[in-house]
């Protein structure tokens, strides 16, 4: 299962490969947050694998939607049984572009623009944000917090529990690539 898995994930990439130019990672960690004045809902997955493309700008996620980790098991379950729908829907996947100028042989922070398409429970959208990135040779870091709202996904919050989750619910995005050889 795990070697499928992986297959997956690197299918996913179809970035022409050049070890100069591109950057790997298998454990970005995405934080999910959705608190309001009734509840904090918090969840974290450190398995997201991502790839920067530093001669097209590209950039690619993936991560599998069971590898998120909540304070409490029901919050976990209800997630992917009642909400996201893994066994429907297991992976939430971003691909698209840095848009903003960015020097890769600095080893300053650069605030860019990303645009791409964001796929999660079924349905695409575009999505624009800004993320942090500090390149240096043999590693580059990046962030980036992104604000999404769960009918934007089709996802329906049952009006028992709406107040519970937030109408905006926050995805902070830690990644540290290493050179793809």
């Amino acid at each position: 299962m795990k070697k499928l898995c992986l297959l997956t994930v690197f299918g996913f990439f179809a970035f022409t490969l050049a070890a100069q130019n591109v950057y790997l990672t298998k454990d970005a960690k995405i934080n999910f947050n959705s608190s309001t004045p009734i509840e904090d809902i918090i969840a974290e997955s450190n398995q997201a694998t991502a790839v920067i493309d530093i001669e097209k700008n590209g950039v690619q996620f993936s991560v599998l939607t069971t590898s998120f980790k909540f304070r409490r098991a029901l919050m976990e379950e209800h997630f992917n049984e009642n909400y996201i729908e893994s066994p429907k829907f297991p992976k939430a996947t971003f691909k698209g572009k840095i848009t903003s100028s960015m020097d890769w042989k600095s080893d300053k922070t650069t605030t860019v623009d990303v645009k791409g398409d964001l796929t999660m429970h079924g349905v695409t959208k575009e999505f624009t944000f800004q993320a942090q990135i500090t390149p240096a040779k043999e590693k580059i870091a990046a962030s980036a917090t992104l604000k999404i709202t769960p009918e934007q996904f089709n996802i329906a919050i049952p009006s028992a529990v709406r107040e519970k989750i937030a109408k905006e619910v926050t995805l902070k995005i830690d990644a540290s690539f290493v050179p793809y050889h």
